[in-house]
């Protein structure tokens, strides 16, 4: 990902922050229960793609569904607290299959023998 200034960053961390407030407190389908943000891209100035994780059993496909299908809850209260300085871009909601990855590498490493 390339650099970004660092309002745009701050921007970016308010975002995430908001959002997984949203997602926990919020919001009460069952399907979001557990899942976390595990990092956001910036695609252009209209689009942001919010990546997800659930480390437990869960239907990705569902939950991408109804999150995306929660997108403008989202972007409603988005507007409603955050500040005004930057136009808001729409989100869409992707799953993770990177963080799983990681999950395996530690696992192998915390699996290798020390001599």
């Amino acid at each position: 990902m390339r650099s970004l200034p660092a309002s745009q960053q701050r921007f970016l961390t308010d975002i995430h922050r908001l959002l997984a407030t949203l997602l926990y407190r919020d919001i009460a389908d069952p399907r979001f229960n557990g899942v976390t943000i595990t990092r956001m891209e910036p695609s252009g100035r209209q689009l942001l793609t919010v990546w997800v994780y659930h480390n437990g059993e869960t239907d990705q496909k569902a939950c991408i569904e109804a999150l995306n299908r929660m997108a403008p809850h989202f972007s409603h209260e988005m507007r409603r607290v955050l500040s005004k300085k930057f136009r808001l871009p729409s989100l869409q909601f992707k799953w993770d299959i990177n963080f799983e990855k990681s999950g395996d590498v530690l696992q192998m490493l915390r699996d290798l023998e020390r001599p």
